[in-house]
C-alpha cells in the first residue's frame, strides 16, 4: 500500500529479536518500494510498553512467536484485551505451529511462515492494511438496521474485494455489535474466500502458482481473466445479516474440487504450508464452514455472542 497525500503513511510495529529476520522484513518492503514506517522492538513486553505509553500508534503489529520475557501468544492476548482494534500478524518458524494455532484462536489476524516471507508477507500486509484503512475512513454505522441481504456477481478482479469487504464489514459490525478485531478477522476470512473463488476456482490457479514472487502470480491472474474459458466465469457472493446471525455464501464457476480430500487446516502440522492457508483462516475465524459437494461453493456462518 503506497502512501499518498490522502492516506496517512502506514506504520508497522515489528516485534522480533532476530536481527536477520528484521533485515529480511525491511528488504522485502524496500524492494517493493512501499512507504511504510517501521518501529522495531525485541520482545512482547517492550512492544506492550510502547503501545501503552502512546509512543507508537501502529496500523498493525508483525510479531515473532518465540521471544524472551513475553512471547507472541501472550502479546496477542494482551493486545486483544487492551487494543482490540489493532491487528496482529504472526511470523511462524518451523516447530512453532502449535503456538501459532493457539495465537490465531486467541485473536491474531493472520500469519506468515518465515520460510515463505518473500512470497506472502507483502500480500498479507496489504490485505490487512486495506481492511484497517477502509474502516477508519468511514465510521458511520447504520444503527437502526435489523436485517440486510447483499448479492454480488463479480468478475475475476481482485481490486473489487477490498470495497466489498469494507461494506460487508461495516454491516457486520453494526448488526453484531462486535469489536473491531472481530470485524477485521471476519473481513480477512471473506477476503480469502473471494480470492480463492477467483484465483483457484474460476482461474484454476494451483498453490504453486500462488507462490510466485515479485508479482508473478498477479500477472498470471491478469492473463487468465482475459482468456476463455476463464474470462466468462463469475463469482457470486450472497450475504444475509440479522441481529443473531451472518451467513456468507461464495460460489465460483470453476470445476470445483473434492472438499473431503483437503487436509485439515486446523491441524498444526499443516500451518506452515502455503496451500490451505486461506481455508485455515476461514475455519478459525468463522463459526461454521460448509462446502457443497462440487467444491465450488462455500457457506460461512457467524453467530452473535449471547
Amino acid at each position: 500500500m503506497r502512501g499518498t497525500a490522502a492516506t496517512p503513511r502506514p506504520e508497522i510495529l515489528v516485534v522480533e529479536d532476530n536481527p536477520d529476520d528484521v533485515c529480511m522484513v525491511r528488504d522485502i518492503l524496500r524492494a517493493a518500494s512501499l512507504d511504510i514506517a517501521i518501529t522495531v522492538v525485541e520482545d512482547g513486553a517492550l512492544a506492550l510498553a510502547l503501545l501503552r505509553d502512546g509512543h507508537c500508534v501502529p496500523d498493525l503489529v508483525l510479531t515473532d512467536l518465540q521471544m524472551p520475557r513475553m512471547d507472541g501468544i501472550d502479546l496477542v492476548e494482551w493486545i486483544r484485551r487492551e487494543f482490540s482494534s489493532l491487528p496482529v500478524i504472526l511470523m511462524t518458524a518451523f516447530g512453532s505451529e502449535d503456538i501459532a494455532l493457539r495465537a490465531l484462536q486467541r485473536g491474531a489476524a493472520s500469519y506468515v511462515p518465515k520460510k515463505h516471507l518473500q512470497q506472502n508477507l507483502l500480500r498479507t500486509l496489504e490485505q490487512i492494511l486495506e481492511v484497517v484503512h477502509a474502516e477508519r475512513q468511514d465510521r458511520t454505522l447504520r444503527r437502526c438496521l435489523v436485517g440486510a441481504e447483499h448479492q454480488f456477481i463479480l468478475e475475476n478482479d481482485l481490486s473489487l474485494i477490498p470495497p466489498i469487504i469494507h461494506e460487508l464489514g461495516e454491516g457486520y459490525a453494526t448488526m453484531m455489535q462486535c469489536d473491531e478485531n472481530e470485524r477485521i478477522r471476519l473481513s480477512i476470512a471473506l477476503s480469502e474466500a473471494l480470492s480463492n473463488a477467483m484465483c483457484h476456482g474460476n482461474l484454476e490457479m494451483d498453490g504453486r502458482e500462488r507462490e510466485k514472487v515479485n508479482g508473478g502470480w498477479l500477472s498470471m491472474v491478469d492473463e487468465r481473466r482475459s482468456t476463455p474459458p476463464f474470462c466468462h466465469r463469475r463469482v457470486r457472493l450472497t450475504a444475509r445479516l440479522s441481529n443473531n446471525d451472518a451467513v456468507y455464501t461464495v460460489a465460483d464457476e470453476g470445476p470445483g474440487f473434492a472438499p473431503s480430500a483437503l487436509p485439515d487446516p486446523r491441524d498444526s502440522a499443516n500451518i506452515a504450508k502455503v496451500g490451505g492457508r486461506g481455508l485455515l483462516l476461514i475455519r478459525l475465524f468463522m463459526d461454521e464452514v460448509v462446502h457443497n459437494e462440487a467444491g465450488n461453493e462455500i457457506t460461512m456462518y457467524k453467530h452473535a455472542v449471547q
